[in-house]
């Protein structure tokens, strides 16, 4: 005789199991971290590529202490968009949110934020450990400047998936489209660009 559970029901019940099989297939040191799947995030849309610009002083500087966070020599690509990986964002971004104190650099100093920091900060944290914690690829992943509605300078982390690109802000607890941010964007990483160069993003 057929089931007569209502529909709805049945739906919840095989999202929390896709939930728990997708948990199950993640690597141990990172399912410790992830005890469930996020909802799924709106979509969003592919950055809007400018012409090349010159790479931010900091930036540059930066790279020379920490060699290992160099966008590469790959260009830009999406990755694929899944579950887990929209879990990994979401992950990330809440945790550095809430470790990290927000603390205002004067001295234009880029690095990876541990107990406090400012926004380009936080977002090379959250780059560091996306790619060294949960294996994303360093060329699906870039930083960006822009202008916060404020008109202060503001950086956050992109990220370039087969869905859109999302940004992981430190204003923001959860992972948004780049476009739903109020933000004039000015320019971000390009992955595998001659001569480290940045490029500038159409809105």
């Amino acid at each position: 005789m057929p089931s007569r559970r209502p529909l709805p029901a049945r739906r919840r019940f095989l999202a929390i199991s896709a939930s728990a099989l997708a948990l199950t297939l993640l690597p141990q040191r990172a399912r410790a971290n992830l005890a469930i799947l996020p909802e799924p995030l709106p979509p969003s849309t592919p950055i809007g590529n400018g012409d090349f610009t010159n790479a931010p002083g900091a930036w540059l500087r930066m790279l020379k202490h920490h060699p290992s966070l160099h966008p590469g020599k790959k260009a830009l690509a999406s990755v694929a968009s899944t579950r887990i990986r929209e879990a990994e964002l979401d992950h990330v971004n809440r945790l550095v949110n809430t470790e990290v104190r927000f603390r205002l650099d004067s001295r234009e100093i880029w690095e990876p934020a541990a107990a406090s920091g400012d926004c380009e900060d936080f977002a090379i944290r959250k780059l560091e450990l996306l790619v060294k914690r949960f294996g994303w690829p360093r060329n699906s992943l870039t930083l960006a400047i822009c202008y916060a509605e404020t008109g202060q300078g503001h950086a956050v982390l992109l990220a370039h998936t087969s869905r859109g690109t999302y940004a992981l802000d430190n204003r923001r607890p959860g992972v948004s489209p780049w476009r739903a941010l109020p933000y004039r964007w000015v320019a971000r990483e390009e992955p595998g660009s001659p001569f480290a160069l940045w490029r500038s993003i159409v809105t």
